[in-house]
């Protein structure tokens, strides 16, 4: 007799029935969940890491370095308008994969070709002003095959974030994606803490620092975090001892060139912050200052060294220990002091009409940097002797001696493009308030008031005032609210007291428009300057050959 075939019966999931455990059937409602996905990398992602691994272990190649020059593949598009780019290069990494290798190597998040259009803006536009960094050899180590220079890669995103913020450049897109200053600088500092080297000591390090302070003091002039990069820059300065002379003892020419450049660019910063936010300056030395001449640059150094010396003849009458001082003039100034500031003014005042073969082969940049920051001085001088209360008729304590220094500087920089003038950014904006400010108090000084037959329409300070008041609210965005609503109150001020002492037949006209009026000719820039950025254009910018950064289309 044959068997009895067993019967389906449902499983309860309770026990293992007799059924199938006579008929050899697994249970399959006790099996354990395995676990869900692929049970192994993938092979791309494998590749990735295998390359990765290889890379890290071999030295990075040393290719040959080639002229520098945005790619017209890929190139950022200004505005609005969208366009294709070239593919990053293999160190820049999707963030899809950022997980595997965040501790394999370091991400790129910013395509180089991007980082390439504001590094080109600076040594165009910026070098004269912070000649530290050579834009070419940047890109051509970045462009190189390997792992990326991380400590190179933050210098980078940092010079473009002080660049972008500094000129206030329309944003890029990327993948339709906007980059902007606060972008770049984000990025920046994100290699920096990433980097095996970010807090090591090094020239690197030291520059990133200071473009570090410069786009977060041109973001909020005095803030913490401006002031903070600057001293930390000057820190790694110190501990590298580029201060000493000794230290430049064995090092080949160019590095040595490039060291006393960085050093004497944070001595002039940090004094004009001194300045403008009374605070104590730290660096000290006596080191030569950089060559002339380096590697056919005739254009550069000869501005930056004459700046440089207003600087150190303001540092060496002492100015600073009493501008630190917030009570300023509370105690008569010494004999000894009061006639080294007077030879220091002199210098001030003739300090560029020994120069005018120098002015005439200079950059505008450059010409607006020195003629501002000159006058700013000779005023700051004259606040300082006036609290002596010894005037002198002519001299630099004379009552007329602010309206002859804010006459003098309009004369100049009234045939500057504004572009130049708006290039130097809020440190810019704060030297024109405080000349226009100073002009103020003077008028409103009654007893400080010239004969007003000495004036005519076009030296009268309340035209000159308002002269000023339109240079600042000519900046791109309007200028600095807060410092055009303070001029304009001390303005109105000024007109309504002047008014009650002169006939009104001495004084200019102050029209609503004439505050804030510019000629279309203070918009145009010189043949040697580069186009500004407008957001409904795309520039073309000329490089130091005279040919186009992209050609035609």
């Amino acid at each position: 007799m044959s068997a009895r075939s067993p019967t389906k019966i449902a499983c309860d999931g309770c026990k293992i029935r007799k059924g199938c455990r006579n008929s050899r059937i697994k249970c399959t409602y006790l099996r354990a969940q395995q676990p869900r996905g692929p049970q192994r990398l993938r092979s791309t992602t494998q590749y990735l890491i295998d390359q990765v691994q290889r890379g890290a272990a071999a030295q990075p190649s040393q290719g040959p370095t080639h002229s520098w020059r945005p790619q017209r593949v890929g190139h950022p598009v200004i505005g609005n308008q969208r366009g294709a780019y070239s593919k990053p290069r293999r160190k820049y990494v999707h963030s899809l994969f950022s997980p595997w290798l965040s501790s394999l190597s370091f991400i790129c998040q910013i395509p180089t070709n991007i980082v390439a259009y504001p590094l080109y803006i600076y040594y165009v536009r910026m070098y004269p002003v912070w000649p530290i960094v050579d834009a070419k050899n940047v890109m051509s180590i970045l462009q190189q095959d390997g792992d990326v220079d991380i400590e190179t890669y933050a210098l980078a995103t940092a010079v473009a974030a002080a660049t972008v913020s500094q000129l206030r450049l329309d944003q890029t897109f990327c993948y339709g994606k906007p980059i902007t200053a606060d972008i770049l600088a984000a990025e920046s500092m994100r290699a920096r803490r990433l980097s095996k080297h970010g807090c090591a000591v090094n020239l690197n390090n030291v520059r990133t620092s200071f473009f570090l302070h410069i786009y977060h003091e041109s973001k909020h002039a005095g803030g913490s975090e401006s002031l903070l990069f600057l001293r930390e820059a000057i820190s790694l300065a110190q501990m590298m001892y580029l201060h000493r002379e000794t230290a430049y003892i064995g090092l080949p020419q160019r590095e040595q060139q490039i060291r006393r450049r960085v050093l004497w660019l944070l001595f002039i910063t940090e004094r004009g912050v001194c300045i403008l936010h009374k605070l104590p300056a730290v660096i000290k030395t006596n080191i030569s200052t950089p060559e002339l001449h380096l590697e056919g640059e005739p254009q550069v150094l000869p501005a930056f060294l004459k700046l440089l010396n207003l600087f150190r003849l303001f540092e060496q009458s002492r100015m600073f220990d009493f501008i630190e001082d917030d009570k300023l003039g509370m105690c008569p100034l010494p004999d000894e002091a009061r006639n080294l500031d007077q030879r220091t003014l002199k210098f001030l005042h003739d300090g560029l009409q020994d120069g005018s073969t120098l002015m005439s082969h200079i950059s505008d940049v450059q010409k607006a940097d020195l003629c501002v920051t000159r006058h700013w001085m000779r005023m700051i001088l004259w606040k300082v002797s006036t609290k002596d209360q010894s005037f002198s008729s002519y001299g630099p304590d004379s009552p007329s001696f602010p309206i002859m220094v804010a006459k003098e500087l309009l004369d100049i920089v009234s045939n500057l493009p504004q572009a130049a003038i708006t290039a130097h950014g809020l440190g810019m904006e704060l030297k024109l308030y405080g000349i226009a400010n100073s002009l103020a108090d003077a008028v409103m000084d009654m007893t400080t008031l010239p004969r007003v037959s000495l004036w005519n329409d076009e030296s009268s300070p309340c035209n000159i005032l308002a002269r000023l008041h339109s240079f600042l609210s000519a900046f791109r965005g309007g200028g600095n609210k807060e410092l055009v609503d303070v001029l304009h109150k001390k303005m109105a001020e000024a007109q309504y007291r002047a008014d009650r002492a002169m006939p009104s037949t001495i004084h200019a006209p102050m029209e609503s428009g004439h505050l804030v009026e510019t000629t279309a000719s203070e918009y145009q820039l010189g043949d040697d300057e580069p186009l500004l950025p407008r957001p409904d254009h795309t520039i073309t910018i000329p490089d130091y050959w005279g040919e186009d950064l992209y050609p035609p289309r």
